[in-house]
């Protein structure tokens, strides 16, 4: 009888120990699938962050790149429209001193002609000064005057660098036919000529 208690309690013990064993080895299964589980997931947020980085880091050159870009465009437009500024104020001074030139009858006889033309009157009042250009100079303009006009001689070239100004008797109609005038007049046509002359734009 004792022997086969003896043996019952082994069988029990037995059947005991292989059921621990194999709930060791599922739980350790278990924690092992766990364990593949986790470091899967790590691996991939460690993937989607380094991904992420690298886009916002691109990103971020890109843009600071495009900063670059946009500045240096600001240099070059702020260079050029220096170089244009410096033509412009050239042509200014070549203007202002025209009187000195073998084209001054020329330019001053046609500046009346077209200020008087543009008043469209019989007795049109004309200003006329340019620097350096003395009385003996301008007296010779009243010939292209109609018989009623009138030339007033300014000892100062008028608008800066000088040119002509005509106005009706009664001063309603104005025609402002001054090199200043005509370089506003002619601003943007003028500005895109210097900048596809000298950029080849």
């Amino acid at each position: 009888m004792s022997e086969s208690l003896e043996k019952l309690q082994n069988r029990i013990l037995s059947d005991a120990r292989r059921k621990a064993e194999e709930t060791i080895k599922e739980a350790e299964a278990k924690a092992q699938q766990i364990l593949e589980e986790a470091r899967r997931r790590a691996q991939k947020e460690s993937e989607d962050i380094i991904t992420k980085a690298k886009v916002e880091a691109e990103n971020v050159r890109r843009s600071i790149l495009s900063s670059k870009v946009r500045v240096n465009r600001l240099r070059i437009l702020d260079e050029k429209n220096r170089i244009v500024q410096d033509i412009i104020h050239t042509v200014e001074d070549q203007l202002s001193s025209i009187a000195r030139t073998d084209q001054f009858e020329n330019t001053a006889h046609r500046f009346v002609t077209e200020a008087v033309k543009a008043v469209e009157s019989d007795q049109p009042i004309v200003r006329i000064g340019f620097k350096d250009a003395t009385k003996k100079n301008l007296d010779g303009m009243s010939r292209v005057l109609p018989k009623g006009g009138k030339l007033v001689i300014d000892e100062t070239p008028i608008d800066d660098f000088g040119g002509v100004i005509a106005t009706d008797p009664e001063g309603r109609v104005v025609f402002n036919n001054t090199f200043k005038s005509r370089l506003e007049r002619l601003d943007n046509q003028l500005l895109t000529l210097i900048s596809s002359t000298v950029f080849a734009e």
